[in-house]
C-alpha cells in the first residue's frame, strides 16, 4: 500500500509502517521501479504537465459533485430487494461544502468550467434539501 499525499507531504497509513507493504517481510528494502515503471510514470507526469490546471480542479470538483449524489442516494441504484439507498446526510453535507469551497473560493479563475461547475453545485445544494426533507420541509444546513 502507497502512502497518502497532501500538500505538506506524504503521509502513511497509521496501521502500516513506512515504507512496509504487507507483501514483502520486515525490513526489507521496496524493490526499485522498472525502466517501463519510469517511463510509464514521465509519460502521465507529462500529459498532466501538458494539461490546464484548470481542467484538473473542474475534473477534481466534478468529482466531489458525484461523491455528493452518490452520498445523497440520487445516483445508485436500489438493492437487490429494490429499496433506496439511504442517504448519508452528513457526508453529503462535507462534499458539498468541499465543492463550495472550490467554486466559490476560485471563482473566475476556473475558466469556462466556472458556470457549469457552479449550476452543478447548486444542483447538489437543492437536492441536499430534498433528500433531508422530501415532505418540503426546511432542512438544517449541513
Amino acid at each position: 500500500m502507497s502512502g497518502l499525499w497532501t500538500p505538506s507531504g506524504e503521509h502513511q497509513p497509521p496501521d502500516q509502517p513506512p515504507d512496509q507493504s504487507p507483501d514483502r517481510p520486515p525490513g526489507e528494502a521496496p524493490p526499485e521501479p522498472s525502466a517501463e515503471e519510469v517511463a510509464a510514470l514521465r509519460e502521465v507526469h507529462a500529459r498532466l504537465v501538458a494539461t490546464p490546471v484548470e481542467d484538473v480542479v473542474a475534473n477534481h470538483a466534478l468529482g466531489i459533485w458525484q461523491l455528493a449524489l452518490v452520498h445523497l442516494g440520487v445516483i445508485t441504484p436500489p438493492d437487490e430487494n429494490g429499496r433506496p439507498p439511504v442517504p448519508d446526510l452528513v457526508a453529503a453535507g462535507f462534499a458539498i461544502d468541499a465543492m463550495a469551497a472550490l467554486v466559490d473560493g476560485l471563482g473566475d479563475r476556473l475558466g469556462v468550467h466556472e458556470p457549469v461547475l457552479r449550476d452543478a453545485l447548486t444542483q447538489a445544494q437543492m437536492l441536499f434539501v430534498e433528500v433531508s426533507d422530501p415532505d418540503g420541509n426546511p432542512a438544517p444546513p449541513p
